[in-house]
């Protein structure tokens, strides 16, 4: 895994109690709807001066395993470092192999039912189009300006499902990964959904 988060000042007691709550908020939620939750912590983790590069790594992962020891860092609590083969098992996060994101998508793919990949698809596809009809909206082109056509081809999927689904969904062919976190949409004929 390797994420590191150094915090360089004590915390105040404040916010070690929103980072508490905000944690048991995390955990306590359906994974597929967690997606504020993570944003609050991100926030908080934010100012509690925790390394942004790591941070963007257990938020983008929704790895609730390293975020907890990513708080005891940052409450100045001993962390044992994790070895390569460890994981985040015991915390329920979306890494358990600790081999990195595309490991642990794999890892739990079969975890991920139907209905939430077709809620997904559904999503992405719903954001996907309204992107394109906000762009089409802007004045100076667009469908009534006639300076032609500019498709949006991909985007970063909501964070609204952990990035596991996506990752599912790329796997079953429904979405394409674009790089840098970008997805694109495959277009089946004959699909089922």
């Amino acid at each position: 895994m390797g994420y590191r988060a150094h915090v360089a000042t004590p915390l105040q007691p404040q916010l070690v109690k929103e980072l508490d709550a905000a944690l048991a908020k995390l955990e306590s939620t359906d994974p597929a709807a967690a997606g504020p939750h993570w944003g609050a912590m991100h926030k908080l983790l934010l100012k509690a001066k925790v390394d942004p590069q790591a941070l963007i790594r257990i938020v983008g992962a929704r790895d609730v395993a390293e975020l907890k020891r990513a708080l005891a860092r940052a409450k100045g609590e001993e962390v044992p470092e994790v070895a390569a083969g460890e994981g985040g098992a015991g915390g329920g996060g979306a890494d358990s192999t600790g081999a990195g994101s595309s490991a642990s998508s794999a890892a739990h793919a079969p975890d991920i039912e139907l209905p939430v990949l077709q809620d997904a698809l559904r999503m992405f596809r719903k954001r996907l189009k309204l992107m394109q009809l906000d762009a089409d909206s802007k004045i100076g082109h667009g469908p009534m300006s006639g300076t032609g056509q500019h498709r949006i081809q991909s985007m970063v999927p909501p964070r609204d499902f952990p990035i596991a689904v996506w990752e599912a969904l790329a796997r079953m062919g429904k979405l394409r990964r674009e790089g840098d976190g970008f997805y694109s949409l495959i277009e089946q004929t004959g699909a089922h959904w």
